[in-house]
């Protein structure tokens, strides 16, 4: 629903209630499934861990998060999720002392989600939405038809993510899965930060269909920042790759590196993709969207048929790259079809000046502790991006990114 309330804010007083009741009606037969599955058929506790957390889908359904992206209040949004994050946090430090406590981390993550789910709901309130379920399939029906292509990428865009991991367990051992994985962790951290920038462009985006200039240099614009963002922690995280797995998982996690530093690569390439993506389903494109998503599906699994029993943790981080670069070219060809047309190569030099310049700070430095290293690159790239006039000072001292 996103980019139906973008397209027509004042249709949050028929949506929202439909959605709501039908998302959650959906939520409550999925958490029944999941609960009974749990409890009947797999062993314990793991099978009651699971129950409980089949709790979560009805925080999830009940969640207004889409009403606020797409009325571009993403603030209250990160907000509450914030909160609600420190809250499950600080729960599980409170409560999960053992295994025996297990049970208790779900209940933890319900109610940080039912935090942030309550903080959303009343702050919509105060816009005097209204929030009361209502069942009106009418309105709720065309909003569900076609958001199902979204959902099969999604589907989709998971088993990309998880398939290597797979493929290394039937090939390799249990211990080079968990290297990978700890390589995988700092990945996916950076790649959520990828993530979150793209789905606040969503409803701007469809705002400004109606003015595509405005709408051609808002997309220029995420794609120059995106560079300017993502290029320098590629570089970072390629040179200082040792250090990383060393400070965040010890000396015994060594192996993990080569994979982080193939991986590493993917991110500048996803923060790429999420723009032209998000640009074809403001568009009304989303089967396009899926369709993109398919071919990537279908190449990383043949690549990591071919790379992973020969090569592991290292054909399992390329065979991701690899995917990722095919899946970013075919968004960007489609969205160029459509009007969106890539950034002139000014806007995207300084960062591309900035992160070099960074790189040679950090191959003289590399010798020294990691903590240095980590002050002196992200040094370097501002104090160039600077100097090039990439980064302006508005009045009161505040940067302003200008790319």
């Amino acid at each position: 629903g996103v980019r139906e309330i973008a397209a027509d804010p004042s249709r949050v007083a028929t949506l929202a209630p439909a959605i709501l009741t039908l998302r959650l009606t959906v939520a409550a037969g999925l958490a029944i499934v999941v609960a009974s599955g749990g409890l009947l058929f797999l062993p314990q506790p793991d099978g009651a861990v699971l129950a409980v957390y089949s709790l979560t889908l009805l925080g999830v359904a009940a969640n207004t998060r889409w009403i606020h992206l797409g009325l571009e209040d993403a603030g209250k949004v990160a907000m509450a999720r914030i909160a609600g994050e420190c809250t499950m946090v600080v729960l599980v430090v409170l409560l999960v002392h053992s295994a025996g406590d297990l049970a208790r981390v779900p209940l933890a993550q319900f109610s940080g989600d039912m935090l942030a789910m309550l903080l959303m709901a009343h702050w919509l309130r105060r816009r005097h939405a209204s929030l009361q379920l209502r069942w009106h399939w009418a309105a709720a029906a065309p909003v569900f038809r076609k958001a199902w292509p979204l959902v099969l990428h999604a589907v989709l865009g998971l088993m990309i993510y998880n398939s290597d991991l797979l493929f290394l367990r039937a090939f390799r051992s249990a211990a080079e899965v968990g290297y990978y994985v700890a390589a995988y962790t700092l990945i996916s951290f950076l790649l959520n930060l990828g993530i979150a920038y793209s789905q606040s462009l969503l409803p701007t985006l469809t705002r400004l269909a109606v003015q595509p200039d405005q709408q051609q240099a808002l997309y220029q614009t995420a794609m120059a920042q995106v560079f300017a963002a993502s290029f320098p922690l590629a570089i970072g995280g390629f040179l200082l790759a040792p250090g990383i797995i060393n400070l965040v998982f010890g000396p015994g996690y060594a192996p993990s590196v080569l994979a982080l530093q193939i991986l590493i690569g993917s991110i500048p390439i996803a923060f790429y993709r999420n723009v032209p993506q998000m640009a074809l389903i403001s568009a009304g494109h989303p089967k396009l969207v899926l369709r993109i998503t398919l071919v990537a599906a279908l190449i990383n699994l043949a690549l990591n048929i071919i790379l992973i029993p020969e090569h592991g943790m290292a054909g399992a981080a390329a065979a991701t790259v690899a995917t990722e670069v095919v899946r970013t070219g075919m968004a960007l060809f489609f969205a160029a079809r459509f009007g969106f047309r890539f950034p002139r190569f000014d806007r995207l030099a300084r960062s591309l000046a900035a992160g070099l310049a960074m790189a040679a700070v950090l191959l003289l430095v590399r010798h020294w502790p990691l903590g240095s290293a980590l002050a002196l690159g992200p040094l370097a790239y501002l104090a160039v991006l600077t100097a090039t006039g990439g980064i302006r000072w508005r009045g009161g001292g505040l940067p302003s990114l200008s790319v």
